[in-house]
C-alpha cells in the first residue's frame, strides 16, 4: 500500500573499535604511504611526513571512523 518504507535507526552501543572486530559492518584497511613519500621526495621545499603508514577502522552502519598513524 505504501510505496515507501521507512528505516528503522538502531543504536550501536558497543565501544568503537575494540567490541566491533565481528560485526560485518566494521572494516580495517591499511594504507601504506610510500607513493606520498615518493612524491615528496622530489619536492625539497617541504618536510616529508612523520608517518609512513595509517589504519583505516570504519563501521559504516553507524558513521564511526578512527584513522591510526604508524611510524
Amino acid at each position: 500500500m505504501w510505496g515507501n518504507k521507512l528505516e528503522v535507526q538502531y543504536a550501536c552501543f558497543n565501544e568503537f573499535p575494540v567490541q566491533c572486530v565481528g560485526c560485518p559492518e566494521y572494516t580495517e584497511v591499511c594504507q601504506d604511504q610510500g607513493a606520498e613519500l615518493a612524491l615528496f621526495a622530489g619536492l625539497s621545499t617541504f618536510a616529508p611526513p612523520q608517518f609512513t603508514r595509517k589504519i583505516v577502522k570504519e563501521c559504516k552502519r553507524y558513521h564511526k571512523r578512527i584513522v591510526e598513524y604508524l611510524r
